[in-house]
This record gives structure tokens, sequence and C-alpha cells, in this order.
């Protein structure tokens, strides 16, 4: 009895993991902001409901990196170096209500990136010039979405099938995009006279 319960809590502890230097976790809170990373830290503790990674020079996120952080409710990206997320990347963070990609170097959200993500209250996607493509219904199957920021991305124009798809009672942010003034701003226009209560500049 004595040599399996010592068993249960070793495996307990191992599955528990410390916190991988330079992070400093506590309080189900992993930080690992402005530490000059070039690429994610592992074992972080699987309890982890707010993780950030915030204020480094993260290149990539390999496929799969938030396969064990299913409790995750914070996510911050911000002020790295990624160009693009790999498909599948968010399917385990059903749970996760913020998330912030702003100041990377993306360039396209991808239709089925952040379906998975369906309870987001706050998505941050902010100063990331080179991002002039995003899918159409890219930001459907958010339901809970509150508040949408896309200014000073490389925006020129968004498709009536993005707009179509999301919630009703979004607070949006646009400033800052190179739109390109014709046709094809015609339902960000219409979008915008039927929401102007919720578009913030």
């Amino acid at each position: 009895m004595y040599v399996s319960s010592l068993l249960l809590l070793l495996v307990a502890r191992g599955l528990a993991r410390s916190c991988p230097a330079p992070c400093s976790c506590w309080n189900k809170v992993s930080d690992c902001s402005d530490k000059e990373l070039v690429a994610p830290p592992f074992g972080l503790p699987l309890h982890t409901t707010n993780l950030s990674l915030a204020h480094n020079k993260v290149l990539a996120l390999p496929p799969g990196y938030f396969s064990c952080y299913t409790d995750l409710l914070v996510l911050d990206l911000r002020n790295n170096s990624l160009t693009e997320l790999p498909a599948g990347l968010f399917r385990p963070l059903a749970k996760l209500t913020h998330l912030d990609l702003s100041y990377n170097n993306l360039s396209r959200l991808t239709r089925e990136l952040l379906r998975p993500a369906r309870n987001l209250v706050r998505l941050l996607l902010s100063h990331n010039p080179g991002l002039s493509v995003i899918a159409p219904r890219a930001l459907s199957g958010l339901p809970r979405l509150q508040h949408l920021d896309l200014s000073f991305d490389g925006l020129t124009g968004v498709s009536q099938d993005l707009l179509d798809g999301l919630p009703a009672a979004v607070s949006v942010r646009l400033a800052g995009n190179p739109w390109l003034c014709g046709c094809s701003m015609e339902p960000l226009l219409k979008w915008v006279a039927r929401n102007l209560h919720q578009c913030n500049s």
C-alpha cells in the first residue's frame, strides 16, 4: 500500500511539472514575458490558466504546443516575431477567453485557426502590418466575442462573409489600415453603418 501511494504521488508530481527557467509560475499563472526567448518554453505546469509569452522574440509555435494546457483562459503572445500559426494550434483551448496576438508579423488568418476557441471574449490582432488576408468566416463560430481589435494591420478590405460571421454585440477597432477605396469597401461600409455604435476608431 505504501509503495503504491508513493508511486501515485511521484506520478502526480511529474504530471504537475515544475516551472521552467526563466519563467515565473504562481497560482495557475505562468509568466514568461520579457525574457528574450526565441522559442516557447516546455514543461509549464499543466494547471496553467494564464500564460504570457509577451515581449519576446518567439519566431514560431510548434504544432500541438498547447495540447496539454486545456485549462488556459488567457494567452498573451503580443510583441513577438510570429509570422504564422500552425493549423490546429488552438484546438485544445476550448476554455480560452482572451487571446492577444498583437505586435507580431502575422500575414493571414485562416478559416479554421480560431474556430476551436469558441469561448473567446477578447481577440487582439492589432499592429500586424503584414496581416492583409483574413479568410471568409475566419471569425465565425465565436458567439461570445465582445472585443475585436484589427487596427494598424495591413487590411485593404474585408469580405461580407467575414463580417456576417461576427456576433451582433462585438466591438471592433479598425483604425490605421490601408483601406482601398472602391467597390471592395462596400461590405465594410454597410456593416459599419449598421453597427456604428460598436465600432471604435
